[in-house]
């Protein structure tokens, strides 16, 4: 059998094609199970909660495990789920937002102009990724703790910006640098500045890249743990995934179903995420691998 895609004729093998959609089944299956598993947990009641644990439909649903989770957060920690979601938006974005300024500039830089140690510098940036955020820790700790900024939204701010620049920088300029530079050229020559056609022309044209920064940012910085609990001691300013992690090991016996339902109250602002970017986050992703 053959198939018309992308101009060209392509032969498809039954036993490729059968094969091909088994292995996207099974790797489906096993990404959804844990969420769903969880998700399973939040809704059961705490005499079914351990009856046929790998079956993903419950005996009996109830929705009094997310009223306890809410109120064991208040009660417990002192805090609200309503504040964690606070604290973890206002570091999340602010260090997207400026993420995603900064690499924008750095990434426009690269693309269209020329100077004397360009590549030596973005390769200096790129590499700086790979070093594991946890080497860094103590040394910003003593950073941080120089400048006053321990218990301040701004402690794990400047990490997370310096922690998210360097993947945003190499998916923007690999977008910036399949922009035709006749259409920044025609922009100069009509009078547009270095920074016009960078906001008026080059972003525009970049938001399947932008998007697919915006989603992967967010789940780095939504996610993170280890800076939030060392630079975040303050139960009222403490992020969600320090807030959850209090509720599974504090001296309090948590039930299993209440557990779940906390976990699965922090994954909406994911899902929305994921949700509203997806279409350009596909595009973003996809970008580039076919020229014409």
């Amino acid at each position: 059998m053959q198939v018309q895609g992308y101009g060209v004729r392509i032969k498809r093998n039954p036993v490729f094609f059968i094969f091909t959609r088994v292995i996207i089944l099974v790797t489906v299956i096993v990404i959804l199970f844990p969420v769903l598993y969880i998700f399973s947990l939040s809704l059961r009641t705490k005499e079914t909660v351990y009856q046929d644990t790998l079956f993903l439909i419950p005996k009996a649903v109830t929705h009094e495990n997310y009223i306890n989770a809410w109120n064991y957060a208040r009660d417990r920690l002192n805090v609200t789920f309503l504040q964690m979601f606070r604290n973890s938006m206002i570091t999340t974005f602010s260090a997207l937002a400026l993420s995603i300024l900064f690499a924008s500039l750095s990434s426009f830089s690269f693309s269209y102009y020329k100077f004397k140690g360009k590549e030596l510098a973005f390769t200096t940036i790129i590499a700086s990724y790979v070093v594991p955020a946890q080497v860094l820790l103590i040394p910003l700790f003593f950073i941080m703790k120089r400048l006053g900024l321990l218990n301040n939204y701004l402690a794990v701010i400047f990490p997370y910006i310096g922690f998210s620049m360097p993947i945003a920088t190499l998916i923007l300029r690999s977008f910036f640098e399949q922009i035709p530079q006749e259409i920044k050229e025609a922009a100069i020559i009509d009078g547009a500045r270095d920074l016009q056609v960078m906001w008026r022309i080059v972003l525009p044209l970049s938001a399947p890249a932008i998007a697919s920064c915006i989603i992967l940012l967010f789940l780095e910085t939504w996610n993170e743990f280890i800076y939030a609990l060392v630079f975040l001691q303050n139960p009222k300013i403490q992020t969600i995934p320090v807030a959850i992690a209090k509720i599974a090991g504090g001296k309090y016996i948590v039930p299993i179903g209440t557990y779940g339902a906390a976990i699965m109250i922090t994954v909406i602002p994911v899902l929305i995420v994921f949700m509203l970017f997806q279409k350009w986050f596909i595009a973003g992703m996809t970008m580039g691998a076919v020229k014409g």
